[in-house]
């Protein structure tokens, strides 16, 4: 039997309990500047706080997975904290624009794999997605038309197609699967940001969403798709090229549908989220009394777990 202290995450400690520290305090660090409008400074906040605890854990990570407007964190830079060495996707705050005007569904994420544990696509920036829970594997074809799709979600729920909730990205791009949503008959939660946070709600119960579905980020639906394995639940995707040049990268993938193994490969993927703002997938940061108050959701394949952590920080003496 492997020695479980060989694993690159440590099965001894789950690693997610090392990423939420980091989640935590790009938390902490975004939430000060909440409804300050400035969402490039909350991006800046977030991001130091996150690679200040990187640098003081016990991991060597290679950042792999780094969405197109992120700078902080470039692909392929390695932040040296310690001896385990890991592969990151460091996401220090996903919705700066809803901390800087003060909205809902702001969070940290920080999703770890073991070496070459996440998935290779060619370099396509956009992946078309459809995401649910537990119940709905096997349920989802992204070849088949929504409507198809949300009546096997729905029956494998026992609920009906109108009893659903569906989130969709606030884009443009969606207006026509937006359309057909509802013509579907299922309800709709428009969402300003939340590439992965949306695909994280479809598939962990409690939170009200059934499904998603979209065109996002390709990293962000990496991380995401790492998300939905620890949960158990569904998710597929494609890449969407959005002009000639990503057309020839994918060559003959171009109708390849990728399933929620293909997209997240590796043996231990540990994820951390931390609620900045609040939402349906998790509460925001609170502050009282000389402390602050941060909610997390940890994650782990290996551990086989989903924690609810929430941690009480110290405040007093911290400076505005």
């Amino acid at each position: 039997m492997q020695d479980p202290s060989r694993s690159y995450l440590g099965v001894r400690r789950d690693i997610a309990l090392e990423l939420v520290h980091a989640t935590e305090a790009a938390a902490l660090a975004a939430a000060r500047l909440l409804g300050k409008g400035d969402p490039d400074r909350v991006a800046d906040a977030a991001s130091e706080a996150m690679r200040q605890s990187l640098e003081a854990s016990g991991l060597t990570a290679t950042i792999v997975l780094s969405p197109r407007h992120q700078t902080h964190f470039p692909r392929g830079a390695v932040i040296k904290g310690g001896e385990r060495q890991v592969d990151i996707g460091p996401f220090p705050i996903e919705g700066a624009s809803q901390v800087a005007r003060g909205h809902i569904n702001a969070v940290s994420v920080l999703v770890a794999v073991e070496p070459g544990g996440f998935a290779e696509l060619p370099e396509v920036s956009h992946m078309e997605k459809m995401a649910a829970g537990p119940a709905s594997r096997g349920a989802i074809e992204l070849d088949d038309p929504i409507a198809d799709n949300l009546r096997r979600i729905a029956f494998a729920g026992n609920v009906r197609v109108q009893d659903l909730t569906v989130a969709i990205l606030e884009r443009p791009r969606h207006q026509e699967m937006t359309a057909e949503v509802a013509a579907a008959g299922a309800r709709i939660r428009m969402l300003e940001e939340g590439d992965f946070a949306s695909a994280v709600m479809a598939a962990l119960p409690g939170t009200g969403i059934d499904a998603a579905v979209g065109i996002g980020d390709t990293h962000a639906t990496l991380a995401a798709a790492c998300a939905v394995r620890c949960l158990g639940g569904e998710l597929q995707a494609r890449l969407w090229p959005r002009n000639d040049e990503e057309r020839a990268l994918i060559g003959d993938q171009t109708s390849r549908i990728y399933g929620v193994a293909d997209l997240a490969p590796g043996a231990d993927i540990a994820v951390a989220i931390t609620g900045v703002t609040g939402g349906p997938l998790l509460p925001g940061v609170v502050y009282g009394s000389g402390y602050a108050e941060t909610s997390s959701l940890l994650l782990s394949s290996r551990q086989a777990t989903v924690r609810r952590l929430t941690t009480r920080h110290h405040t007093v003496g911290e400076s505005s």
